[in-house]
């Protein structure tokens, strides 16, 4: 919050937003325990082992507009409690905690995947990073490269209404010096079948491909990253 408060466009979309945590009622939190209870047992054994607790508070409806995060400290941030329901997004959530908890190991398997982190003081425009929308998820590595030649930026689309949620990725090709809106060929082939959303950064893209590892099964990527960690993690 504090990085976002330096930032006028980050700071526009996040003026009316509330990160309290909310209250819950008692029928509530019997549901969600009972249905974590269950959902346990569908979860990787990779996450099971290596995510001994996982703190999930429910916060304010306009938190981040919405989108459910992570924090520090295997935290998982729901501002709609009814998201915690969808096996999908809590496994993708739960991937996060585990890329937030295990870095080192992350940044190995990410670069052998074509990740790595990337300085945007070397040469990224300055109106990209003036228009770029901050992330919970990537406030450590805000900027990747991908194969040393394409660095994904989320922008904000509407810069004089800024919103968390409204963004649309461009690519920033790091040689050429240019960007685009269309995800290059060299990540859509990788890593295929993919919402647009995804590209932003290689947490994001790992995190959605374990969420849903049937749909992603043939996908030449995600069949590397099983091969990194294990199919225990699926």
């Amino acid at each position: 919050m504090e990085e976002c408060m330096d930032s006028p466009l980050n700071a526009m979309a996040r003026k009316e937003l509330s990160y309290r945590p909310n209250r819950m009622s008692v029928h509530d939190y019997h549901s969600a325990v009972t249905y974590l209870e269950s959902a346990t047992e569908l979860l990787p054994k990779r996450l099971l082992s290596d995510l001994s607790e996982v703190r999930i508070i429910q916060l304010m409806p306009t938190a981040d507009d919405g989108m459910p995060h992570t924090r520090p400290g295997d935290i998982i941030c729901y501002p709609d409690l009814t998201q915690l329901f969808s096996l999908t997004t809590l496994k993708h959530e739960l991937w996060h905690v585990h890329q937030r908890k295990y870095q080192d190991m992350w940044l190995k398997v990410f670069a052998a995947l074509g990740w790595k982190p990337w300085s945007a003081s070397q040469a990224l425009p300055e109106k990209l990073e003036e228009y770029r929308r901050y992330n919970p998820d990537t406030i450590d590595h805000p900027h990747w490269v991908f194969r040393d030649k394409w660095v994904p930026i989320p922008v904000f689309r509407d810069i004089t209404r800024p919103k968390v949620s409204d963004i649309e990725i461009w690519f920033y090709h790091v040689t050429g010096k240019y960007h685009t809106k269309k995800v290059p060929p060299e990540l859509s082939m990788y890593f295929p079948h993919l919402p647009a959303a995804a590209y932003e950064h290689p947490r994001e893209i790992t995190a959605y491909m374990l969420a849903e590892p049937d749909k992603h099964q043939y996908s030449r990527g995600f069949q590397d990253l099983i091969k990194l960690i294990g199919h225990i993690s699926v």
